[in-house]
């Protein structure tokens, strides 16, 4: 096939040999499945770049050498400066660092082949460096014996350590790496059940919750106010979110004080404090997500490609979606934007509240609206208090952002997530509950120990549940209105 004067013929040998190897590769004859009673042969080899190995046994019936696992690897450039010696040596210890699983304890002692003779005195060496010393204790694991075999009949080994993969390879689990298993446990929980000893002469607590003792206030209070799940709040969620799990005598008195020096809400936040004037409350909604306030916060740094968040709230229940946008969307863009977003999850609403920007006074986002049957309420221009449900919300989220990504300003999309989540799992003032729980009708457990059993009976028990909630909700809204209004 060489010569360009012999012609090419192929034979019906020929074509039975390619027919039969075509049907071994499709058969899978090829690798033996590993008997750890009888013995293993190792073949190893290297080259100037890479290592092979091949774990092998005899056929019982054959007596012929059948491979039951091959191995190759790439050295690194470290390793490629080893001399001769101590590469065919790092061959015979990735091999069985490789199939160690078949070859530690093995049955009946095995035998290593390499085409490097000198290793095969390595055990009767009386000199060897750090490097093959150390290779020596991880080689008295096993029982195995290493002989010389010319590099003409080593060929196999030799083939992989040529014909390594470039990229590595490493196994992966059966599960994938981003599943969690388990329950979700907090460092600090962990550290207060472990010092419940310390103080054993503290005063009674609420059921269900842990005394802190005083080496751990200053712990629980930080994670209470600045972890991701707090976002850093203001006294009245975090004490909330730590009276979930923990106790002290002094809590409010601690909290206080260690907000009021948090540098951080001093550099980010701004005064909350009602201005003076008359209220306009808008009308109390029956159910959530029936009447929705939505804005738009731009003049953001670029993050992974995002520079706007449209920003959605429920009137009712006040539970939040923050969006990211590439760049601030036309009216067709936020249709699709809102039925992706919301509509899916919570259903058409009845009102929408928004500002007088170009996306919500065009023609496209009137019949839209129209369409679904909801109506289209535009604030007054100029006066954003208008729309104040949704202006709160971008407060609370601008100094959210400041607080989080005050180091990084390009990864504030990295904490939209918690953001989102710390809004929604905490009490709001005007209704004194979550707006995750007044919208669904239960609180997401933030401790697995206190996971209270949330099946129930029937559907028309949740039901009741769900309505019973949602009074609780609307009577709660109306004597907040009442209290503003005065």
């Amino acid at each position: 096939l060489t010569s360009i004067n012999h012609p090419f013929t192929w034979t019906t040998e020929a074509q039975q040999a390619f027919d039969k190897l075509k049907g071994l590769f499709l058969s899978a004859p090829i690798l033996i499945q590993p008997d750890p009673s009888r013995q293993f042969i190792v073949e190893v080899d290297a080259s100037d770049s890479g290592v092979g190995a091949v774990l092998s046994q005899k056929e019982e019936s054959t007596g012929k050498l059948k491979p039951c696992a091959f191995f190759s690897r790439k050295l690194s450039p470290a390793e490629q400066n080893y001399d001769v010696g101590n590469r065919e040596l790092l061959a015979i210890k990735l091999a069985l660092e490789e199939r160690r699983h078949w070859l530690e304890g093995a049955e009946l002692p095995f035998i290593v082949w390499t085409d490097h003779k000198n290793l095969a005195y390595l055990r009767s060496a009386k000199r060897l460096n750090s490097r093959q010393a150390r290779w020596c204790l991880f080689f008295d694991r096993f029982q195995f014996t290493i002989t010389y075999r010319p590099g003409s009949r080593n060929v196999k080994p030799d083939a992989l350590s040529r014909k390594y993969s470039p990229t590595e390879q490493t196994t992966s689990t059966i599960l994938p790496s981003t599943c969690i298993i388990g329950n979700l446990t907090w460092d600090v929980e962990t550290k207060v059940l472990q010092a419940q000893g310390e103080e054993p002469d503290h005063p009674p607590v609420p059921r269900g919750t842990l005394f802190v003792p005083s080496s751990l206030r200053s712990d629980v209070i930080s994670w209470g106010h600045s972890s991701r799940v707090a976002c850093h709040g203001g006294v009245h969620r975090t004490l909330s979110l730590i009276r979930r799990r923990f106790f002290w005598p002094s809590m409010d008195k601690d909290v206080r004080e260690y907000i009021s020096a948090c540098t951080t809400c001093a550099r980010s936040k701004t005064s909350s404090s009602a201005p003076a004037g008359l209220l306009h409350p808008l009308s109390t909604p029956n159910r959530p997500w029936s009447h929705l306030a939505i804005d738009f916060v731009t003049g953001l740094p670029p993050s992974r490609g995002n520079i706007v968040i449209l920003t959605v709230i429920d009137r009712f229940s006040k539970m939040a979606h923050f969006i990211p946008l590439p760049q601030l969307p036309t009216a067709t863009q936020t249709a699709n934007i809102m039925v992706d977003h919301v509509f899916r999850h919570h259903g058409i609403p009845a009102d929408i509240v928004s500002d007088r920007g170009p996306q919500f006074i065009s023609q496209v986002w009137k019949a839209f609206c129209t369409a679904l049957g909801a109506t289209v309420s535009l604030t007054s221009g100029y006066h954003p208090q208008s729309n104040g449900q949704a202006e709160r919300a971008n407060q609370e989220l601008e100094a959210a952002l400041r607080c989080l990504a005050a180091q990084n300003q390009q990864d504030w999309s990295l904490f939209l997530v918690w953001i989102e989540y710390a809004h929604n799992t905490h009490p709001s003032s005007a209704t004194g509950i979550s707006p995750f729980e007044a919208a669904l009708g239960y609180s997401p457990p933030l401790f697995p120990s206190q996971e209270l059993d949330l099946a129930v009976p029937s559907v028309q028990h949740h039901l009741q549940r769900c309505q019973r909630v949602w009074n609780q909700t609307k009577a709660a809204l109306l004597r907040t209105k009442e209290s503003n209004c005065r």
